[in-house]
């Protein structure tokens, strides 16, 4: 598997791949980088990586995995080792970054174990949110928003 930093002309397209099959299909506005997996020519996986969501958060040393995709074809283990290579991209190109931060959904069956499998610690349960209060923006959904499990590990 290869790993690949979306160059600037690539970046809607790996965007609309991500959110075409994320099971949210959207992806949030900004990032600091996407990374690409291929295998071979063939597009497996992608990642979209940003600031923290939470304003409360320090945005100059931590980053957020805010999407995550890989085709359920992929080889056993892919995510776990596609985090881990996101951790090595980390170090070497953000050394300020001290904490990596992802969530699970257990409402969409996501148990976090790809995490668990690269060593990530759950950190507790974000609180149940009664909507994004967005409505007035076009393409938004105003909906119930579950709890979802909070991840960290180091770069």
């Amino acid at each position: 598997m290869i790993i690949r930093r979306s160059q600037p002309s690539e970046t809607q397209e790996v965007l609309g791949w991500l959110k075409q099959n994320h099971y949210l299909h959207s992806t949030p506005p900004g990032f600091v980088f996407l990374l690409e997996f291929l295998e071979g020519r063939q597009r497996v996986g992608a990642m979209q990586v940003g600031r923290p969501t939470s304003r409360e958060l320090d945005a100059d040393h931590l980053l957020e995995l805010t999407r995550m995709f890989f085709v359920d074809e992929a080889p056993f283990n892919t995510e776990s080792k596609g985090l881990a290579m996101l951790r090595r991209f980390v170090r070497r190109w953000f050394p300020q970054i001290r904490l990596l931060l992802a969530y699970s959904d257990p409402a969409q069956g996501h148990r976090g174990t790809v995490y668990e499998a690269d060593g990530w610690c759950a950190f507790g349960k974000t609180a149940r949110s009664h909507g994004y209060g967005w409505k007035s923006r076009q393409g938004r959904r105003d909906e119930c928003v579950g709890a979802k499990t909070r991840w960290v590990r180091t770069p």
